[in-house]
């Protein structure tokens, strides 16, 4: 999770909660991502071609420049991204490359083609300079086929680009949940045309797959699993998520909306057909940033955001809840630096949703905010509201047609701005739709 600033509506200040709810929830509500080289110019009738190999594109690419292992990978990979002109692609072979320093791509419309996932092997094990394993800063970039491997920092981050995508590729820290793992693997933010499809990350200590800040986002067809959070949309407008399996991290999938970043208001995120289970893992993030405080088994949680469209996933195992819909709470967050930021989560709609054993081991923190229900819903909103919002019609959380293999999901309303001790589990007031929101791609 990024540093914390702006929104919608202004703020209004939250009721006070008793003693109990505040500490119940202090946890629950933070969380906030060989052989010689060798090289061949020209492009075109002059170029190589290589196929895509197991995880790559599966088909054939025509290569302006191929690189090999080598005695010097590193200067010899940054040197071809240096040369890299618009469009062209850079092939790596099959191998293990070991780097010490960030990589960094500046040319436009350029591929990174490897041998494939497991194949074409980026070591960053030994790396002592840089933020990042690799940042792009350029437009129209694809990444695919190949694994990036134990990268202090951060994986790949795309920085204000139009256009990334990665796909058929992995970004993997050995060490299991380790606070000294890189905080994010796929890590696009402030961009825009954000496209992440079947990759596999593993042991970030923040989020697997995180974009934040961006618009017109797909993310599909992902394995991510023993992160502190699988995947994250964190400020962003117009996302798909779908088709993913998140599965024993701490949480699963995050939709967010955060005070204090310099994009806000994010929204419309549709999360769907995606299998979210087991995310029980014990929260491994560097103690004293807020990611550390995310407790451990929560499915998919929406925080302080608009008009998603949670839909036809399977949550199932997550030990404290399967879906958790909360506001920005002053008592857990302080006030935010921001007068027009809006801390209430309106609009979304939750449906057609199938669960199966959520709730069955809370979280103690979580346990107690439930009032002692067991096992706590499948579905659980916070219940606060902004008091002086005028009802556009897109107001209430609409929960519809979620079942748990019985019958009807179970359903929570934790009253924690009213009074606690007062939890409801009356679907009546939130038994409503919402038109679909389209898809993304």
């Amino acid at each position: 999770m990024k540093n914390l600033r702006l929104s919608r509506h202004p703020f209004r200040t939250l009721p006070i909660l008793g003693p109990v709810a505040g500490a119940s929830l202090a946890l629950l509500l933070v969380a906030c991502g060989g052989g010689s080289g060798s090289s061949t110019g020209g492009g075109g009738a002059g170029g190589t071609t290589a196929t895509g190999g197991s995880g790559g594109t599966g088909g054939m690419v025509s290569c302006t420049t191929t690189i090999d292992p080598s005695a010097d990978d590193q200067t010899a990979v940054q040197t071809a991204m240096i040369m890299a002109k618009d469009g062209d692609v850079l092939c790596f072979g099959e191998g293990t490359f070991s780097f010490n320093t960030e990589l960094d791509l500046d040319a436009n419309n350029v591929t990174l083609h490897g041998a494939g996932a497991g194949k074409t092997i980026w070591d960053f094990s030994k790396q002592d300079v840089g933020a990042n394993g690799m940042l792009i800063k350029s437009d129209g970039v694809i990444v695919e086929g190949l694994t990036v491997k134990n990268t202090p920092g951060d994986g790949i981050r795309a920085d204000a680009v139009a256009g990334i995508t990665f796909r058929n590729m992995a970004v993997v820290w050995e060490a299991a949940a380790s606070d000294k793992n890189g905080a994010y693997g796929l890590y696009p933010v402030g961009s825009s045309d954000v496209v992440i499809d079947n990759c596999e990350v593993t042991g970030a200590r923040d989020a697997g797959v995180y974009v934040g800040q961006s618009k017109n986002i797909v993310v599909s067809n992902n394995e991510v699993h023993g992160c502190v959070a699988g995947i994250e949309i964190e400020n962003s407008t117009d996302a798909e998520v779908m088709n993913n399996h998140a599965y024993e991290n701490t949480a699963g999938i995050l939709a967010f909306n955060l005070p204090g970043l310099p994009v806000q208001d994010g929204k419309r995120a549709k999360i769907h057909h995606n299998t979210v289970e087991n995310n029980n893992q014990v929260n491994f993030g560097v103690a004293g940033t807020t990611v550390a405080k995310v407790p451990y088994g929560i499915g998919i949680m929406l925080l302080a955001t608009d008009d998603n469209e949670i839909h036809d996933n399977t949550v199932k195992n997550n030990n404290s809840t399967g879906i958790l819909t909360v506001s920005f709470l002053e008592i857990i967050f302080g006030m935010p630096n921001d007068p027009m930021y809006n801390a209430f989560p309106e609009g979304n709609f939750i449906h057609d949703n199938t669960f199966e054993g959520n709730g069955t081991k809370p979280h103690p923190q979580l346990g107690l905010a439930a009032g002692g229900i067991k096992p706590i819903p499948d579905i659980v909103w916070d219940g606060c509201t902004d008091p002086t919002a005028v009802d556009d019609g897109h107001l209430v959380n609409c929960i519809n047609g979620n079942k748990d293999g019985v019958g009807d999901a179970t359903y929570a309303n934790a009253d924690l701005c009213g009074n606690p001790s007062m939890i409801s589990q009356d679907t009546s007031m939130v038994t409503c739709t919402y038109e679909p929101l389209p898809p993304q791609n």
